[in-house]
């Protein structure tokens, strides 16, 4: 078929805009999907008022059968939900309704993805983002002075943070497009295609069976991921998928609305503790670099005046531990000291511009909010100062704007709004990311 979109992962950036066009204009975009590229990509990340979640392991449930090849975990009213789906499919295809030659359709809905932790995609990142770091700059300082201890590492890492926008924190790996909608537990696969294929999924959405597939799906809940079409995503707000997420709550009659929906079945990060993560982190990234290399060369006059002729080996300090709260004098001055660094790498992570003057208020605020607290109850005085912060930065959802309300912006003849241009205007936070999906 000629004039068919053709991108994958191996296309330039011009090849897969073209066939990305040519996708949009070929599948007609419609109320039974979810476009999580450029609409929402943080729905399932996010709750009512923007704020990072993760679902609780307590309420995951396997969804496949015991027949089936891998063992596929979702949120249990995902997982009832598919199954009666699954069902209604099997019995469908027994009647003849569905064509027995499809490549992408069998007798059955197999689930070959659902869940994924975050935990474990921390710790993923956290190891690439190392071994990255290495490779870009580490690997030339070996014995370089440039890095002598701790407090010159962190600045050097910083900086690198600040050049790639990676995310270093948790919250910060939540915040972007590392961590999305499966680890949510909304969503379940059904096929094992490959993201950003543009001729499989074309292929998947052209199959004779995926109108039927696609309308089953709409009957309990689901809708189709419009860039990943073999991706069931279970729709919260809709009224077909009201029954099952009540059947989840105990108390009877009870009202589940999205503030309440989030409080049952998700978590908030904790700042507090992924604060004290953060550190814990930054000592793991030194002390790996100086267990490997252990001394630095400092240069030194020679007696003919030549420079750099002469030099001595020096051990690298290894990085100072947390201190202990028994001694609170050291204790309260690290804390102030990496409620600073935590801060900044936010900062940069996000991808925020933040003058000195803007900084140094906010970090006069967080310390004094630190200080008149911390005597009487230490979590809650860092939770408060963290809470600061991220106020200040804004939710992920309050900075992100969305490709299509920038393409969109763009055609009005307006001026784009940047993240950056949301941190500085401050006007409060933008809820557009929940858009209202009740009609299917």
């Amino acid at each position: 078929m000629a004039n068919t979109p053709s991108a994958n992962n191996n296309s330039t950036t011009k090849e897969f805009y073209n066939s990305r066009v040519l996708y949009d204009n070929l599948y007609e975009q419609t109320e039974r999907q979810f476009d999580l590229w450029y609409d929402v990509p943080l729905y399932g990340k996010v709750d009512e008022l923007g704020r990072v979640v993760y679902p609780k392991e307590s309420f995951l449930e396997i969804v496949s059968k015991d027949e089936d090849d891998e063992i596929i975990l979702c949120l249990s009213f995902v997982s009832q939900a598919f199954k009666k789906m699954r069902l209604h499919y099997e019995t469908l295809f027994l009647d003849g309704y569905l064509d027995s030659t499809s490549e992408f359709f069998t007798n059955t809905l197999t689930p070959v993805k659902g869940w994924t932790s975050p935990t474990i995609n921390y710790q993923d990142n956290l190891q690439s983002l190392y071994e990255q770091f290495f490779n870009d700059q580490l690997v030339g300082l070996s014995d370089s002075q440039i890095i002598k201890d701790f407090d010159t590492f962190v600045e050097l890492f910083l900086q690198y943070i600040k050049d790639t926008r990676k995310a270093f924190t948790r919250i910060g790996l939540h915040e972007s497009r590392e961590i999305n909608v499966n680890n949510a537990g909304l969503a379940i696969e059904i096929f094992e295609g490959e993201y950003g294929d543009d001729s499989q999924a074309f292929e998947f959405v052209n199959d004779t069976n995926f109108e039927l597939f696609e309308e089953l799906c709409g009957k309990y809940g689901f809708r189709i991921d419009r860039n990943v079409p073999w991706r069931l995503v279970f729709n919260i707000t809709s009224k077909k998928s009201e029954p099952f997420i009540k059947e989840q709550v105990t108390t009877e009659n009870r009202s589940v609305g999205l503030k309440e929906f989030f409080n049952l079945f998700y978590e908030r990060l904790d700042l507090v503790d992924y604060f004290n993560e953060f550190y814990d982190e930054l000592f793991i990234f030194y002390t790996t670099f100086i267990q490997a290399f252990p001394r630095y060369k400092e240069q030194r006059q020679g007696k003919s005046n030549c420079a750099g002729i002469f030099y001595t080996f020096k051990d690298r300090q290894v990085a100072p531990p947390r201190e202990s709260l028994n001694n609170k004098l050291a204790y309260y001055k690290q804390t102030e000291q990496i409620l600073k660094l935590f801060y900044d790498f936010r900062v940069a992570e996000s991808g925020l511009k933040v003058d000195r003057k803007k900084r140094g208020f906010h970090l006069k605020n967080v310390l004094a909010i630190y200080a008149a607290l911390r005597g009487k109850n230490e979590k809650q005085a860092l939770s408060k100062a963290l809470d600061y912060i991220q106020y200040n930065l804004g939710t992920a959802a309050y900075r992100d704007v969305t490709l299509n309300q920038n393409n969109l912006t763009r055609l009005d003849g307006g001026v784009m709004m940047s993240p950056q241009d949301q941190f500085d205007k401050r006007t409060g936070e933008d809820s557009s990311y929940l858009n209202d999906f009740s009609d299917s």
